[in-house]
């Protein structure tokens, strides 16, 4: 107790000097902060003690700090994206928690770490996966505006470079006889991220005494671990007492050093979390949905092993991909290795993303399955043939347009890959101290990095490429079984193009039971020929028996949103609650977003969209029509108001204390061109430019699946407590809280998201920010 008056009574007799500049800023990184849960417990006293529950958050943010009452996270409350989000002030390039490239099956996972601790202990990898997609897209980090030696970084999921000399000790430990029956026992953690807390705190100690550090940031995940577990409130004010612990010694540090008076400190989480006292989360597994003849007999790919699968090698840390067959194929029996046709981002929690290989990709490989088989009757040889032609020549101007382009993009590739090994053939075989400390180490590790993507990517874009060559001159013989290889022309591990909202309402499975089948002019009898599955129909259909909790609907999935075609000029977005509800949100050249409620949205066969238009009434996705917290200007109507055409600002001031906050806002962040927000890296060529830009639309989902309130998808670890990932507003609701010189006593209403942190620190620290109109005025 002494101990802490003692330190509460030297943090408070270093004033906030308002009439200075600050010149550093220190960041602490909390992972699942609910920002409901910490502001509760800032206000509420300790009555034993006679002190706020939370001392050091409630002195140094409360009574002597600026705190963001109503700060959301701007899009879908993932870690990956949002953090993204929080790093660099940017629209987001990356979507999700992992990522797959459509044409090669090229894996971006941006949530495991041991792979990346690894790889650096062994001198390869220098930068996590999302920093070096970031790198590519040309999107600088918050940390690149200081210099290396100003810089000080934390472990985390957007970590460029490695500092510490120990982390190969870490990993030998871990390694250990004890570490490895700690990785059994606690299914991979929490020794090892507690070793390495504990080693990062202390260098950010060492660093604030720097004064030539001015960017310092600390990482930690204690809470989102904690609150997936349990909603046990007990348990997480417990877990909330450790982090004001850990924000007084990061106080008192800064503090004791030589920068105190021209330090800003800075807390930030990424999303909140779904924690209700009495609730446990329910698991809906949507693996087990696509791998049912029901949902399609997918194979289905995944980047972790399910629960179900867990024996000593769902404990390894270094799995990318997991592919789950399906017993129930209609055509692929036995090839789940090579044709997985689902791809499941289920880390979402509260929300998954899924790729479906394109339909007409699943037609195409049903009738080269079926043309070679040698007992096929003539006439039905020739329809199929022919039919295999038409789908073909509907895909020939597209694709041949596709293989032109990547051609063109290869060659730039191949050419920058010469060049980069002259580069990398003249690094130094060893490295001074000074250049070390100068980081020009870890800049050649990333060139020579570099290089080993470009060059996998180039085998591997080229390789698809020759496969859809080879398609484009295919000429089935209508007369005699196929002898083609059809390894050849359907690629492996590939999806190929996005799907249509058509292709998705009437999705290609497998071919009939009865097997193809003749119309009356002879020609493929398309209906009776294939299986089909409506996707949103599938999902929005489903429901459980047994559900013992009346805190939880008996329908595991929410929405699906999927994007439309342009309507004019505006972009449009589908939400799927059912056949008689459904949202379309439209956004126009500026920004404003306008909803329209509507049903049967359908879309034929030449692309057009069509839809029967209703009235505002309870029950549609978002329920922002019912939504008691819906905060209109006096005198609104609130049916007009929700189909009229609003700015971002207007629609935040509006909605976000309602149930889904800013879900009208974050879709269209989630669900907008992608290429759009890659500028591309410094004197690219506009072919790689072209290139980089059509690698992160290829990495888009053809749609996201939202979970009811309470159930998630993560088959991987159920987590019964609390969940994230989707637009609940006690996901989204995140801490902002500032403290220190020219930082004033404040408590800010207004509402803000993501893309207004990096923007403001920067300004406050006296640099240029990214979006200079996403900066907060604190005076």
């Amino acid at each position: 107790m002494i101990r802490v008056l003692a330190l509460l009574l030297l943090a408070a007799v270093v004033p906030c000097n308002a009439q200075q500049s600050a010149r550093r800023v220190v960041i602490l990184k909390i992972d699942g902060l609910n920002a409901d849960l910490l502001y509760r417990h800032m206000r509420e006293k300790d009555l034993s003690a006679g002190k706020p529950q939370l001392p050091w958050f409630s002195h140094i943010f409360g009574d002597n700090g600026t705190v963001f009452e109503n700060f959301y996270t701007r899009g879908i409350s993932l870690s990956a994206p949002s953090w993204s989000l929080l790093g660099t002030g940017r629209h987001t390039v990356i979507r999700g928690n992992v990522e797959y490239d459509r044409y090669t099956g090229e894996v971006y996972d941006y949530l495991n770490f041991f792979p990346f601790y690894l790889g650096y202990a062994r001198g390869r990898d220098v930068d996590m996966p999302g920093v070096e997609v970031l790198d590519s897209a040309g999107v600088p980090l918050l940390i690149d505006t200081f210099g290396y030696q100003q810089a000080y970084g934390g472990f985390q999921l957007f970590q460029r470079g490695v500092r510490w000399p120990t982390l190969e000790h870490v990993l030998g430990r871990r390694f250990s006889k004890s570490g490895l029956f700690s990785m059994v026992e606690h299914a991979g953690t929490p020794s090892f991220e507690e070793a390495l807390d504990h080693q990062a705190e202390s260098e950010l100690d060492r660093a604030l005494q720097q004064p030539e550090v001015l960017y310092l940031d600390f990482f930690t995940g204690g809470m989102d671990h904690k609150a997936h577990t349990t909603s046990n409130p007990a348990v997480l004010y417990q877990e909330l007492r450790q982090l004001d612990m850990l924000v007084g010694r990061i106080w008192t540090a800064i503090q004791n050093s030589p920068l105190a008076d021209q330090t800003i400190f800075a807390v930030v989480s990424d999303h909140g979390m779904n924690n209700v006292p009495g609730i446990l989360s329910q698991t809906f597994s949507l693996p087990d949905l696509f791998n049912s003849p029901s949902g399609g007999g997918h194979h289905v790919a995944t980047d972790r092993h399910q629960l179900s699968d867990y024996k000593l090698r769902g404990l390894n840390p270094l799995v990318h991909r997991v592919i789950a067959p399906s017993t129930s194929s209609f055509y692929l029996a036995g090839e789940a290795s090579r044709y997985p046709t689902a791809w499941l981002d289920i880390d979402g929690n509260e929300r998954a993303s899924v790729h479906l290989r394109n339909s007409d990709f699943n037609k195409i490989h049903i009738l080269l399955i079926e043309l070679e088989k040698p007992g096929m009757q003539p006439q039905v040889r020739r329809a199929a043939a022919a039919h295999l032609r038409e789908i073909i020549d509907r895909h020939r101007a597209a694709w041949t347009e596709t293989t032109n382009d990547l051609n063109q993009e290869m060659a730039a590739l191949e050419q920058a890959i010469r060049a980069r090994k002259q580069i990398v053939a003249q690094q130094p075989k060893k490295w001074t101290p000074k250049q070390i400390a100068a980081g020009e180490d870890k800049a050649a590790r990333r060139v020579a990095d570099e290089l080993r993507a470009w060059e996998r990517e180039y085998a591997n874009y080229c390789g698809y490429v020759s496969h859809l060559r080879a398609l484009l001159d295919l000429n089935p013989d209508p007369n005699r079984p196929l002898k083609e290889n059809i390894g050849a022309l359907v690629p492996e591990l590939s999806l190929g193009d996005n799907n249509t909202i058509r292709d998705l309402q009437h999705y290609v499975v497998g071919p009939s039971p009865t097997g193809l089948a003749l119309d009356a002019s002879g020609n493929l009898d398309l209906q009776r020929s294939f299986r089909y599955v409506d996707n949103f129909e599938l999902l929005a259909s489903q429901g459980v028996r047994n559900n013992p909790q009346p805190a939880l609907s008996s329908k595991p999935v929410d929405f699906i949103v999927a994007a439309l075609p342009d309507i004019g000029s505006q972009r449009a977005y589908w939400l799927y609650g059912d056949e008689a509800h459904q949202l379309v949100i439209l956004t126009d050249a500026k920004g404003n977003i306008a909803l329209q409620p509507v049903a049967h949205l359908r879309q034929d066969q030449q692309g057009k969209v069509s839809w029967s238009a209703e009235s505002w009434a309870a029950g549609f996705p978002l329920h922002l029509f019912e939504d008691p917290e819906l905060q209109l200007p006096a005198g609104s109507d609130r049916a007009d108001w929700l189909s009229a055409s609003h700015t971002e600002r207007e629609w935040m001031d509006a909605v976000h204390r309602c149930e889904y906050s800013n879900a009208v806002i974050g879709i269209t962040e989630e669900m907008s061109p992608v290429a759009e927000y890659v500028p591309g890296s410094p004197g690219i060529s506009p072919t790689l430019l072209r290139f980089e830009r059509r690698r992160r639309e290829l990495v888009q989902a053809d749609f996201h699946v939202f979970a009811a309130d309470h159930w998630n998808f993560n088959v991987r670890f159920p987590n019964p407590g609390g969940n994230h990932g989707g637009f609940f507003r006690i996901s989204t609701h995140s801490v902002w809280m500032l403290a220190g010189t020219g930082v004033p006593v404040r408590v800010v209403s207004e509402p803000y998201d993501s893309l207004n942190f990096a923007s403001t620190i920067l300004s406050l620290t006296g640099h240029k920010p990214p979006m200079p109109d996403r900066v907060v005025t604190l005076q």
